[in-house]
């Protein structure tokens, strides 16, 4: 059985360029649903921490 592999995935828009995590895909795992997957979990962290600033207001 051959082992999982891991990439690095970024995100560029414009000039900005963020290290958005890891996509590991295990052997014969489809990359469009595991992609999905990895930016739906990266919106949901980035709508936690914009729910309020660091002063506490919205």
């Amino acid at each position: 059985m051959a082992a999982p592999f891991t990439l690095p995935v970024t995100l560029t828009v414009g000039e900005h360029t963020v290290e958005v995590g890891d996509l590991t895909l295990a052997p014969g795992e489809q990359v469009r649903p595991a992609l999905a997957a990895l930016f739906r979990s990266a919106a949901d962290a980035f709508e936690t921490e914009q729910e309020g600033g660091e002063d506490g207001t919205p």
